[in-house]
């Protein structure tokens, strides 16, 4: 149903583009890549947590607070749709402690999200640790594209 996520960049071309079944790419300086597919029934940011949050943190960094800025414009302009924002951890670690700090960041994102305009109560977020991982490894592997944080706003 949803399309292979493609890797672009951050900027004002992509998130003013909510057209249906199209991914497209528009760059910005100094913005790290990330991650967003789109479709009838939602637009979709897979943001790796390195822009987010340091290492073992939930604070979103400087450069953390442009992205979830330009995430929560898009979101405003989707109305009044429902926002999921799920954060995933890797097999780094002991699973508890993955699930209580991808909980913690996904409350950030939904935290700064709200603080951006968008209204809380369309807010709902969750943090699923190890589960549901983007590239699959066994236990103790660190690997970057499972830590992360994904937001999704839903069709009005």
């Amino acid at each position: 149903m949803y399309r292979a996520i493609t890797p672009v960049l951050l900027g004002a071309a992509l998130l003013s583009a909510c057209s249906t079944n199209e991914t497209r790419t528009a760059a910005v300086p100094d913005i790290a890549p990330y991650a967003s597919t789109r479709d009838a029934d939602r637009i979709e940011y897979s943001v790796p947590n390195h822009l987010l949050f340091a290492t073992d943190s939930a604070e979103v960094l400087p450069a953390g607070h442009k992205i979830l800025e330009a995430i929560a414009g898009a979101a405003k302009r989707r109305g009044a749709a429902p926002i999921e924002v799920a954060g995933y951890a890797d097999t780094m670690g002991r699973k508890k402690h993955n699930l209580k700090l991808s909980e913690a960041r996904a409350q950030a994102v939904a935290s700064e999200l709200a603080a951006g305009g968008v209204e809380a109560s369309r807010i709902k977020a969750q943090g699923f640790g190890e589960t549901d991982l983007a590239v699959p490894t066994a236990d103790s592997v660190d690997e970057a594209k499972n830590r992360r944080v994904v937001v999704r706003i839903a069709s009005n």
